[in-house]
């Protein structure tokens, strides 16, 4: 009898699980849907960028955690906690605005927290506080951190330059370019660190979690997580710059360049985690007391899983709903124009910006005298409505392609757009064939900036109006060694003959 009653229970358990794991696996499959272009995204910038290649092991490894606490959840019962799903709305919120400023990152970090908050309601809190660490460490699928890779290129810049003096090699830098008597060296995004930083705090959160309980060791191994691969990263670049130069560019080069870089690196990583593991605590194996919960009736899970996933995908509805809304262009205000005193022919070709989804542009050259004076190329790119695959400020937007030019320095001024005074970003790109100096920046409800960040939020500011219409406006000028002022000169001429621009601009705003 006592063999039976055991018998029922176990099975009882068992079934109670198999429902609560069909209802989560269901508001996953509608959130899936519901929130596809936010998961492509990811899993596009995890194909494209090697920088998060690591995220393919994330999934595996936060189910297999899964699986180590399958003696944990032998003595806990799935339970409805509904209350939870309070926590969506402020997720919601959140993601929303992410929507309307385009900020991926926003938006899929509330995915993932809306993931957690649909846990706690179908499993209730007994199971999710076993399974804490491996939901939270999913959270580490979100491609983020791109940001940093600027700073960490002028770090490293830094870092190889002071130890350049400190030996006594003679060396000349521009911007992140360095070049030695017998070679020239740049500290391209890829030599950052960025991957190895990434990497290495995602491997560090699951290594402190395994190895210490102690929130003082878990804070002090976290910001040797961070520490260590930025001066690491800056010693193995200073490493590959040495051993090309007193090699005389014979090794660490080409494909001895990452092998000898990630070589490096991986050791790093290594001692960092051995150093780790000799002040690892004690745990403690204890069996938690069994936890019984009142078994949620089938109608109940059922319930529950039916408002959970309309409480989540709500705000991706309303999303949908806005991104389809019909986008109206004044197309006029992307006819050819005409200024006196300037020949206007088709843009060269020979540089652009590599911007897409754009949802009107135009491009022209203009010329005052095409027997004396070089021309200027004019590109603007025109965004009606921020939505996805049509965003003006995009990680995969740049200002040059990345295979054919350089940026050799960059620098800020102000220029006339007619009488409008407006910020620029100056580049200067070099490519085997060609030097050009480039002004850019970008305009967002009748206001110029060069800040990404204030035309998100120019963006949302008019969402409400039907006047989140954004541009970015480019203008270039090949430009020879010594003539650097010249082309500063045509770039402003051409962009004071440029007075109708901030009408047509305008003109066209989607409203």
């Amino acid at each position: 009898m006592a063999d039976a009653a055991i018998d029922d229970v176990k099975s009882s358990a068992k079934a109670q699980w198999i429902l609560h794991i069909a209802a989560f696996a269901a508001v996953l499959a509608v959130i899936g849907f519901f929130y596809w272009p936010m998961v492509s995204a990811a899993l596009n910038v995890y194909w494209v960028s090697p920088t998060f290649s690591h995220c393919y092991l994330i999934v595996p490894i936060s189910a297999y955690l899964v699986w180590t606490r399958r003696a944990s959840l032998a003595h806990v019962r799935p339970t409805v906690f509904l209350p939870a799903l309070i926590l969506i709305v402020p997720l919601a919120a959140v993601w929303f605005v992410g929507h309307l400023m385009a900020i991926n990152e926003a938006q899929q970090f509330m995915l993932m927290a809306m993931v957690q908050v649909a846990m706690l309601a179908i499993f209730g809190w007994p199971v999710y506080r076993v399974l804490m660490f491996p939901a939270l460490f999913l959270f580490f699928l979100v491609p983020t951190g791109e940001y940093l890779i600027a700073p960490l290129q002028t770090f490293t810049t830094h870092f190889i330059t002071t130890f350049l003096s400190l030996i006594g090699i003679p060396f000349y830098a521009e911007g992140t370019i360095i070049e030695l008597a017998n070679g020239r060296y740049q500290v391209e995004e890829a030599c950052a660190g960025l991957r190895f930083l990434i990497a290495t705090i995602a491997l560090g959160v699951l290594f402190a979690h395994l190895n210490y309980n102690k929130w003082r060791k878990i804070i002090l191994f976290m910001i040797a997580c961070f520490v260590v691969p930025v001066i690491g990263n800056g010693f193995r670049a200073l490493g590959i710059v040495l051993l090309a130069h007193y090699s005389d560019n014979t090794i660490a080069v080409g494909f001895d360049h990452l092998v000898y870089g990630w070589g490096f690196s991986v050791v790093i990583m290594l001692v960092l985690f051995y150093f780790g593991s000799r002040f690892r605590d004690d745990f403690s194996a204890s069996v938690p007391p069994m936890q019984s919960a009142p078994p949620a009736s089938a109608a109940t899970v059922l319930l529950a899983g039916v408002v959970t996933a309309a409480v989540v995908c709500a705000a991706p509805a309303l999303a949908t709903w806005r991104e389809n809304r019909p986008l109206s262009i004044d197309a006029s205000a992307f006819a050819e124009p005409h200024y006196s005193g300037w020949v206007i022919s088709d843009a060269s070709g020979t540089w652009a910006p590599q911007f897409f989804g754009e949802d009107a542009k135009f491009a022209f050259s203009l010329n005052r005298n095409v027997f004396t004076n070089p021309a200027v190329d004019v590109h603007v790119y025109y965004y009606g409505r921020a939505r996805h695959g049509h965003t003006l400020i995009e990680s995969t937007n740049k200002m040059w392609s990345e295979e054919t030019w350089n940026a050799t320095s960059s620098a800020r001024l102000n220029a006339n757009i007619g009488t409008v005074s407006a910020p620029f970003v100056e580049l200067q790109l070099a490519s085997n064939m060609q030097r050009r100096i480039v002004w850019w920046t970008y305009w967002a409800r009748g206001t110029f900036t060069t800040s990404g960040l204030d035309v998100k939020l120019a963006r949302f500011k008019g969402s409400f109006a039907g006047e989140d219409g954004s541009a970015l406006i480019a203008v270039s000028v090949p430009v020879e060694s010594g003539t650097e002022d010249q082309a500063r000169r045509e770039l402003a001429d051409a962009l004071a003959a440029m007075g109708d621009l901030p009408a047509r601009l305008e003109r066209a705003q989607a409203r």
